[in-house]
């Protein structure tokens, strides 16, 4: 019996399930991750005191709104940066849900002190949001290289079947 090389249309299709189960279990663990994220709120309250910003005709958002899950932002006070001057709390806003400062009065501030608390999602949070980022490169990559093996194995079973064993006529 000759021993042949290559492999055979036989050994491909397992080749090609192995493939699909490997994209269904990155999809599902894809899900788990994303469903998991939501459920990190609430855990960690933080005191921020003294960031430097300010409160003029422009809004201003606090450095860590983009903190995963941020919520219940509430400025606990606000000091003009070049007097040392409380700035009363009718002089702005902020939105709690976005950490937006906007100004609510014709007075400009452009150095101010805001000390705030906030509430986020922990490490934990971000971890599976840097996961989730990160996934989210991939699929173009997973895709490619599922479509590069596919072909491989096509173009292996046709070479295997027409050039090692040509038939003669």
């Amino acid at each position: 019996m000759k021993s042949k090389r290559g492999i055979t249309l036989t050994q491909a299709g397992p080749a090609v399930l192995m493939l699909i189960l490997i994209a269904i279990l990155v999809i599902i663990s894809i899900y788990l991750v994303v469903s998991i994220q939501g459920t990190f709120t609430d855990l960690a309250t933080v005191t921020v005191t003294n960031e430097t910003g300010w409160i003029n005709s422009t809004t201003y958002t606090i450095s860590n709104a983009t903190r995963c899950n941020f919520e219940d932002a509430a400025i606990t006070q606000a000091l003009n940066a070049t007097s040392g001057a409380v700035i009363n709390s009718g002089n702005y806003s902020i939105n709690s849900a976005t950490g937006v400062v906007t100004n609510a009065s014709t007075t400009a501030w452009n150095s101010v002190l805001l000390s705030y608390t906030y509430n986020w999602g922990s490490e934990a949070c971000d971890a599976s949001s840097t996961t989730i980022t990160q996934f989210a490169s991939y699929p173009a990559l997973v895709g490619l290289v599922g479509t590069i093996i596919f072909l491989a194995l096509v173009i292996g079973v046709l070479v295997t079947s027409f050039v090692m064993n040509p038939r003669r006529i």
